[in-house]
């Protein structure tokens, strides 16, 4: 069962599970469990509810159903002695998580979160508007082209080649969990059974078997099997030989035993059997599919270079130089800019009109009429001294409108104080010259 199917035709295992029930919470409240999507021996994934971001996503909860059972939200092992495999997947599960979240490609789900609740772990992923290979497959209404399928495969392999220099296996590849989404791009999902440290063996994760028959090689069904990379183009041949043919192939196991037997191969290769394809392309399914994995194809790009007929054809990843591409651009701007200013013609600057100096008015000479008073009180007023005499003459009037007219005063020589002697008669010839 698959995400998309699920969620379109509202299925839920029919099965006894260990789900966790729709209305649960996990990390506080920032997530609620709206159903569960589907189970296997290694997890469990659910459709649900980020509270905080207001958006459906996809979690996927760490669930070792051979080392671990259910009491109430808790993950509890099924025994001491199962303790440390448990932890050890737990802590598996969390590291590959993070490796998965590193790779950025339009065909991997984005992981976006985890983190540790109810004694296991949970990844947060995006919920992929889509149909899988296996629905598609299954409607006789759509059916995919030639070119299609292949397209697909080539974007499958690029996606398939990151996971495996990340030193990751999928493990789980197989038509329901390869999504269309709604532009036709393929997306490789549900990685819960990845394996981190793919060139390494340890005993806690060769005891997790997660098989699909059909899809599966030989080497995932017995514990401590050598798994490699061309383990994960087993499944995609698989995947890829049910989608052309329209019928799963046959189980790993029978196909070693029939060889062992020196019988014939209950596969039938592709290659010869469907015109419309590109030979090349039905030889690299089938070599990728043998049953000895040192007979199979060893990588996911020698894979999509067999497809491509050689490694000068295969489509390179566009790199981007941004100092080279910015020096470029600033100098073919400089340039233009440049090239502007010699053909502009100069501008006709206009000559800003003179600014007229504002008329200052004559300060009245306050201080002649002090001298002048006290020189007055000094002489004990026996003498008469006359102010200051002002004659106002009126300013002429514009004929356009009326102003109001500004009196200047005209100054008379002060008179003479004889208290002074000479003194003020110098003084006050000083004073009648200004």
């Amino acid at each position: 069962m698959t995400l998309a199917e699920t969620i379109k035709t509202d299925g839920v295992p029919t099965e006894r599970s260990e789900a966790l029930p729709s209305g649960t919470t996990l990390l506080g409240d920032q997530f609620t469990i709206t159903r569960p999507l589907s189970s296997g021996g290694f997890g469990i994934t659910y459709l649900a509810q980020d509270n905080y971001l207001e958006r459906n996503v996809v979690i996927k909860e760490c669930f070792p159903e051979a080392f671990c059972r259910r009491e109430g939200l808790e993950v509890l092992v099924r025994s001491h002695t199962h303790h440390e495999k448990y932890r050890a997947i737990v802590e598996m599960f969390m590291r590959e998580a993070r490796s998965i979240a590193k790779m950025r490609h339009p065909n991997i789900v984005g992981v976006h979160r985890i983190f540790e609740d109810n004694q296991t772990a949970y990844m947060v992923l995006d919920l992929i508007d889509g149909r899988d290979l296996l629905n598609i497959i299954n409607d006789k209404n759509q059916v995919l082209t030639p070119r299609q399928i292949t397209e697909t495969l080539i974007k499958v392999l690029d996606a398939v080649d990151l996971v495996h220099k990340q030193d990751l296996l999928h493990r789980d590849i197989s038509p329901d969990n390869i999504l269309l989404d709604k532009w036709g791009s393929p997306v490789l999902i549900d990685f819960g059974a990845a394996r981190e440290e793919a060139s390494r063996e340890t005993r806690a994760l060769s005891a997790v078997l997660i098989v699909k028959d059909g899809y599966s090689p030989q080497e995932f069904y017995f514990a401590g099997g050598k798994q490699s990379a061309c383990s994960d183009l087993y499944a995609l041949g698989a995947t890829f030989y049910h989608l052309i043919t329209g019928k799963a192939p046959a189980n790993s196991q029978t196909r070693m035993a029939e060889f062992a037997g020196k019988n014939p191969d209950p596969c039938e290769p592709l290659a010869g059997r469907f015109d419309d394809y590109d030979p090349a392309v039905l030889a690299s399914i089938d070599k990728a599919m043998r049953i000895l994995p040192k007979d199979r194809t060893q990588s996911a790009r020698e894979w999509a270079n067999m497809i491509t007929r050689n490694a000068e054809k295969a489509p390179a990843p566009f790199k981007l130089e941004p100092d080279q591409q910015l020096g470029k651009t600033l100098t073919r701007l400089v340039s233009e800019t440049n090239e502007y200013v010699r053909n502009s013609k100069p501008l006709q600057n206009k000559k800003a009109p003179t600014p007229v100096a504002p008329v200052e008015k004559k300060k009245s000479l306050d201080w002649i009429d002090e001298f002048n008073a006290e020189t007055s009180k000094s002489s004990g007023g026996s003498l008469s001294l006359p102010k200051l005499a002002r004659k106002e003459k009126p300013v002429p009037k514009p004929k356009s409108r009326p102003t109001s007219i500004e009196l200047i005063p005209e100054i008379a020589p002060p008179p003479i104080n004889p208290r002074f002697g000479l003194l003020g008669v110098a003084f006050g010839k000083l004073v009648g010259r200004r």
